[in-house]
């Protein structure tokens, strides 16, 4: 778990919606894909000290009992290096759950950011559509299941990819007025 991994992504990413009670931390990273990804809490528990110990978190409050977590600037900074990386990268055995993951927190970075994981998921699933067809045209067996396991599953990967492709699009122009408002300031 040492550098990019889906747990520092999921309690870094939590935590930008900060101030968060650590325990809040836990529960809502084991909610995030259930499906796909099982942390325990005490994995959980660990990546908090640990980004505390790195200063990617810090401390507020006075007691245990009002103990509240925010993100730092250098947090920040490892969320969007996180959101960034590809998903086989944070999680080889379960890349599901951290592209999954990476989508629920993209809320917590910059439209520029958004735009290119966007962009980047929307490709992977383009190619594992193009995959899929490949991989469907070459299958001898013609059965009734079959067929309407293959039809399903085409129809899945398309109409995630048409709908990546207008959130893509709208991240982009997100960025666009982003860097506007960036130039006016200036």
């Amino acid at each position: 778990m040492i550098g990019a991994s889906i747990v520092d992504l999921a309690v870094l990413g939590i935590a930008s919606d900060g101030p968060i009670k650590p325990d809040s931390i836990a529960v809502a990273a084991k909610a995030l894909v259930p499906e796909h990804w099982h942390p325990t809490t005490s994995v959980i528990a660990a990546v908090i000290e640990r980004n505390l110990g790195t200063a990617h978190l810090r401390r507020t409050g006075v007691h245990r009992s009002d103990e509240r977590l925010n993100v730092t600037l250098k947090g920040i900074a490892k969320t969007k290096k996180l959101l960034l990386c590809p998903p086989e990268d944070l999680a080889p055995s379960a890349f599901h759950a951290a592209e999954a993951i990476q989508m629920c927190l993209l809320d917590s970075t910059d439209a520029k950011t958004a735009h290119s994981v966007l962009t980047s998921f929307r490709n992977r699933l383009q190619a594992r559509l193009e995959s899929f067809e490949q991989r469907s045209a070459k299958c001898p067996y013609e059965g009734r299941y079959k067929t309407f396991w293959m039809i399903m599953e085409q129809q899945r990967l398309e109409a995630m990819v048409h709908f990546l492709s207008g959130v893509a699009d709208e991240a982009g122009m997100s960025k666009d007025v982003d860097q506007v408002q960036t130039d006016i300031a200036q």
